[in-house]
């Protein structure tokens, strides 16, 4: 008899393969929220990635949404992005890695203040005019943030933090800077929660308060954090908190003043392979996603979805990573810059692929098995919602292999029809696999489609040892 057995879940893949080699890429793990589904959970298609504008040369460096104006940062220049996907040079900006942006209101407009290392620079949107900050009082920057009128920013050496005068991106007095009171390490990156300044340093994080007073505005409030920060951009906010990853290689969120682990233990062990001080953090929302990823040049791409618990993994089409960075909200739209080129995307449900590569989304199983009996596979069926597509696909497939010894070692691909538009009962199913002692199924399809993953049955009897 066909018995369901376990096949949705999250990214867990251990590095003892055969007590656990799961992972989930490329799909977002969905509990059921209400009882009598088809399964208690599913395996949803994510958004991809739909070419929106081409700016500059690239790589993206940084966007922010300037009260409904767009501008990135591509290259060395400086962009405002319009609606029709056009964009406007608007000045120069030296370096070539990540930039900090952040604005403030004035009368009539708002500053774009944009951080770059030994520079600051501000973009005037009601003289649409790009300048540096020129002011004696400036040392440069590498993290910027806005709280009260100020914008916070971090040194570029770290030895302090400080601020602009209110409203004003050009302006700064020597008095206004604060060094990191509980504990002599580097400051590394800083970020508003709640109308606070949390101030990240190399091993510890402290929290300062606006107190009103007109020099030295903010004071510590004496509360620290014994956990630092891997990296400059190893933060970011999500659903009224803050993510980072810890220089010790684990992934923490705020809650009150505290830091509580998120990150799991194959998350943290595959995370020690990589170089931790250049890991970007960003943030998407959507449908009652919210999700935290976290991408290293040198390795993977994470993500932890607030709603459902838990991690997965988002991989672009011929690299271990996610190609997409600096996701910024605009326009009741979520754009996306590459890493690699100019190109800005729109992440979007209406797309399978990544401007037109494929968008491979791969499940591996649990391991089933018997404590040690052996285990005759007669069947094994996965429910996907087939049928479903807008036009056809010749890449309607769905690759299945499998693994009796816990995931080492892999049986060939067998490729099944994932149907034709209005297949609803189309049944993705394999016979006759043999016996093994730990059994892990891995699927993999890259149809430009919608292909949730919804259950999987199999067959099977126990066999003697």
């Amino acid at each position: 008899m066909w018995q369901p057995v376990p096949i949705v879940g999250g990214a867990y893949s251990d590095e003892t393969r055969p007590w656990s080699a799961q992972d989930c890429v490329n799909y977002l793990p969905v509990p059921a929220e209400r009882p009598q589904g088809r399964s208690p959970s599913k395996l949803l298609t994510p958004p991809g990635l739909r070419l929106f504008a081409a700016v500059g040369t690239g790589p993206c460096r940084g966007a922010r949404n300037v009260e409904g104006a767009l501008f990135v940062v591509s290259g060395n220049t400086l962009y405002r992005v319009h609606a029709n996907g056009s964009s406007t040079s608007l000045g120069t900006i030296p370096g070539v890695g990540p930039v900090g942006m952040s604005h403030n209101q004035i009368t009539g407009g708002n500053e774009l203040l944009i951080t770059a290392g030994s520079s600051g620079y501000v973009f005037n949107t009601r003289t649409s005019t790009l300048s540096r900050i020129t002011d004696p009082g400036y040392p440069g920057a590498v993290a910027v943030d806005y709280v009260d009128s100020y914008l916070v920013q971090v040194e570029p050496f770290g030895r302090f933090w400080f601020h602009s005068e209110l409203a004003d991106a050009t302006d700064y007095n020597t008095v206004d800077r604060y060094e990191s009171e509980a504990s002599p390490d580097r400051i590394v990156t800083l970020r508003v929660n709640q109308s606070e300044v949390v101030v990240f340093s190399e091993r510890t994080i402290e929290f300062f308060d606006n107190v009103g007073a007109a020099t030295n505005t903010f004071q510590s409030k004496r509360i620290v954090i014994q956990t630092g920060i891997a990296g400059r951009d190893a933060v970011a906010a999500i659903d009224n908190s803050l993510m980072w990853l810890g220089d010790d290689g684990i992934v923490y969120r705020l809650n009150g003043y505290q830091a509580v682990r998120m990150s799991t233990h194959p998350v943290e062990q595959e995370i020690s392979r990589c170089n931790i001080a250049l890991a970007q953090a960003t943030v998407w929302e959507d449908r009652g996603h919210k999700v935290w990823y976290l991408t290293f040049p040198d390795g993977l791409t994470w993500g932890y979805d607030v709603a459902s618990g838990e991690w997965h993994r988002r991989q672009s089409y011929g690299l271990r990573r996610w190609r997409a960075v600096g996701l910024v909200r605009w326009q009741d739209r979520w754009l996306a810059g590459d890493y690699a080129n100019g190109n800005l995307y729109e992440v979007t449900w209406d797309e399978a692929t990544e401007n037109g590569a494929p968008l491979v989304s791969e499940r591996i199983s649990g391991v089933l098995h018997g404590e040690q009996n052996r285990l005759l596979v007669a069947g094994v069926e996965f429910v996907f919602d087939t049928g479903v597509q807008s036009h056809s696909d010749p890449d309607a497939f769905v690759d299945v292999r499998y693994s009796k010894d816990g995931g080492r070692n892999w049986s060939n691909w067998r490729r099944r029809s994932l149907g034709e538009i209005g297949e609803y009962a189309k049944r993705v199913k394999l016979l006759r696999l043999g016996q093994g002692r730990q059994w892990v199924f891995h699927v993999r399809v890259s149809s430009s489609m919608k292909r949730d993953l919804l259950a999987a049955s199999i067959l099977l009897e126990p066999c003697d040892r």
